[in-house]
């Protein structure tokens, strides 16, 4: 039987990992062992640390670049690593700027094809920002193309953070969305929470391990967003291409976005920073900046915090990470050697 991989897309910031720790959550209520595959455009390791604490999970990393284009080569030994580990069904959370067609190709044309099945694609959208980030990124072609393959591919398009804007916005989002795609689900929900039952369709259930799965199978279930069980016609491919010297070539899912990883010095007593000093850092960027992330110490004798930054909006959370602080910025052709030097002189 062919091990069912679930897809997750969405552009920076709209909520991806939030959904795969309640997906997590689910495979414990099922008893089901999940593998992660986690894709991150950063050098630095944020959202596959996150999964790790909370939940425990193996998580095969990614990084540093996009696995549809870029480390694409890498799929294939990432797939097999999962496989030995015997997972009951594999998750991809895919880095902002990855188009999931060409992940979908790879899953069912690829060397692996026999041992695993694309079996659903979820995509997440950002309420707050969709609609803005399309005329940003405007002058990204590759980008623009990208964010439309996203919603084209999926079978279920969940639109987060909808409590936070007018009705107006959430209608110009479904219609901008059916128009990359007529047939899947849309749901409007906040902190990327959905009725999971649907995903799970045809995945054999096994027992708990620790006795609470018939209970927490019932919470689950009793959500109040529902998504349609109906069998999902099967979609062709399409995935852009271009001519390389060898044949045809995927072309990049993006052309203008990139990570810069910022470290803080090595000197422990001189690695701390303010709150209010990196949110202003974070503004001082804002023109460029998509998305920010990753683990600070605000104090000699504070515990270490997981930053996270997005459109307009900065959140914390305690964290127990133990290595060097760091930030990874992502955004519209940055100067890293600017960015690097602006960065250093918050700590002269």
């Amino acid at each position: 039987m062919k091990v069912p991989v679930i897809v997750l897309s969405g552009f920076l910031g709209s909520g991806k990992t939030t959904l795969l720790l309640s997906l997590l959550n689910e495979c414990t209520a099922r008893g089901l062992k999940p593998g992660v595959l986690m894709n991150e455009l950063g050098k630095k390791d944020v959202d596959g640390y996150i999964l790790q604490e909370q939940t425990g999970a193996n998580v095969e990393k990614l990084l540093d670049g996009c696995i549809c284009c870029g480390r694409k080569e890498d799929l294939p030994r990432s797939f097999a690593a999962l496989l030995t580990r015997r997972p009951d069904i594999i998750f991809i959370e895919l880095t902002g700027v990855a188009n999931p067609e060409e992940i979908a190709a790879e899953i069912k044309e690829g060397a692996l094809n026999a041992r695993i099945a694309l079996h659903y694609t979820v995509c997440v959208l950002d309420a707050e920002n969709t609609l803005e980030y399309a005329s940003r990124l405007a002058s990204d072609k590759a980008m623009v193309r990208t964010l439309r393959g996203q919603m084209a591919a999926a079978d279920l398009i969940v639109v987060n953070r909808s409590d936070l804007v007018p009705h107006e916005t959430l209608w110009r989002i479904e219609k901008t969305a059916r128009k990359a795609n007529a047939q899947a689900e849309i749901v409007f929900t906040h902190y990327s929470r959905i009725n999971s039952a649907p995903l799970f369709a045809g995945i054999p259930r096994k027992e708990a391990v620790d006795g609470s799965g018939p209970k927490l199978r019932r919470a689950a279930e009793g959500g109040a967003l529902r998504v349609s069980t109906a069998e999902r016609p099967e979609r062709p491919i399409s995935v852009p291409r271009g001519t390389g010297p060898n044949g045809p070539v995927a072309e990049p899912s993006y052309s203008q976005v990139a990570a810069v990883t910022l470290t803080f010095p090595e000197r422990k007593q001189a690695s701390v920073i303010a709150r209010e000093q990196l949110e202003s850092f974070f503004r001082e960027w804002s023109g460029q900046l998509l998305r920010a992330k990753g683990h600070v110490q605000l104090g000699e004798r504070e515990p270490v915090q997981l930053v996270q930054f997005a459109g307009d909006r900065t959140t914390w959370e305690t964290s127990r990470y133990p290595g060097q602080p760091y930030v990874v910025f992502i955004g519209l052709n940055l100067d890293e050697k600017r960015l690097t030097e602006r960065w250093t002189s918050l700590f002269a």
